[in-house]
């Protein structure tokens, strides 16, 4: 029978330890590394994150809106955004075509035959030279790349909060494969990139606003209309106060079906048993008689008539 040797997914932590300052801690004197605990912090997220995938659970929301305050303008000190034109799979280092007009009209996913057409860009769209798509806390994009012998250290990729900058390393200089405004605020920090051999640069960029959903991967670029995009979260998605809301939500909903007390009625009961038998109190000597106290916040009946 075939399986998975139990020791295949920690591979990935020996290469972080052995090639990487990943779990080495920041320190005065040590300026590479992370601060304790957050090397661990990032891990446990993205296994929580695939661990829902396995058995996600859904909340609905509300459909997007356009009433979000615009994109701020970018930080003071930022570089200023030149376009640059990009490449497509079929040319080899170092050539470069034009790029296509851009078109400013919103308009649905560019389709056509290319490499990037099976790559995933739900929420999102799919042009020649990228597909993007977008969850409610993170936007992905993968990038195609012009030479499939390209290697992770031949990369420069430069993340700031509104702006996106890939560069090749080559001999003397650094070849510009992409530049751009973001279409709305990311977290640098909270960022990541991997580089699939032979296939495309991935990025996974962290939102700066939870729930804000993008129309476009870049400013000026291809957009996709607002009402096509699928609000409903994964419950992965919601912080883990929000997570503990919906779970109470969802809690209170099912007593409710069953007749039962809330979560908020249980809480109050549970102080009750413990007051019940306290010094002074009218109840004290005698067994607890859930009958004889109103949990729910309506009154008690008053006199008949009245």
């Amino acid at each position: 029978s075939s399986g998975i040797n139990a020791e295949w997914p920690l591979r990935p932590g020996g290469f972080l330890y052995r090639k990487t300052d990943f779990f080495r801690p920041l320190s005065s004197d040590q300026s590479m590394g992370f601060p304790p605990g957050v090397a661990r912090e990032k891990l446990l997220k993205v296994y929580k994150k695939y661990e829902c995938m396995g058995s996600p659970a859904t909340v609905p929301r509300s459909p997007p809106s356009n009433n979000h305050p615009p994109t701020p303008p970018a930080t003071p000190g930022l570089p200023s955004i030149t376009p640059r034109p990009t490449v497509t799979p079929n040319v080899t280092a170092g050539e470069l075509l034009p790029k296509p007009e851009r078109k400013q009209e919103a308009m649905e996913q560019i389709q056509g035959d290319w490499s990037t057409s099976s790559w995933d860009h739900h929420n999102g769209g799919v042009t020649e030279h990228y597909a993007w798509s977008q969850t409610a806390t993170d936007v992905d994009l993968k990038l195609v790349l012009p030479n499939p012998n390209i290697k992770a250290s031949d990369l420069k990729i430069d993340i700031k909060p509104y702006n996106l900058k890939v560069q090749l390393k080559q001999q003397s200089d650094l070849q510009t494969l992409l530049e751009e405004k973001l279409h709305s605020l990311v977290k640098p920090e909270e960022s990541m990139w991997s580089l699939h051999k032979g296939e495309c640069l991935q990025i996974n960029l962290e939102k700066g606003r939870d729930g804000y959903w993008w129309t476009g991967m870049f400013e000026g670029g291809h957009a996709i209309k607002l009402d096509t995009i699928d609000t409903t979260r994964h419950m992965h998605e919601f912080g883990q106060d929000e997570r503990a809301c919906v779970q109470k939500l969802m809690f209170d909903q099912q007593q409710k079906r069953l007749g039962q007390p809330s979560s908020d009625e249980l809480n109050t009961e549970d102080i009750l048993k413990k007051a019940w038998n306290t010094e002074g109190s009218p109840f004290a000597g005698t067994e607890y008689d859930r009958s004889k106290i109103n949990l729910s916040n309506n009154p008690p009946p008053g006199p008949s008539g009245t």
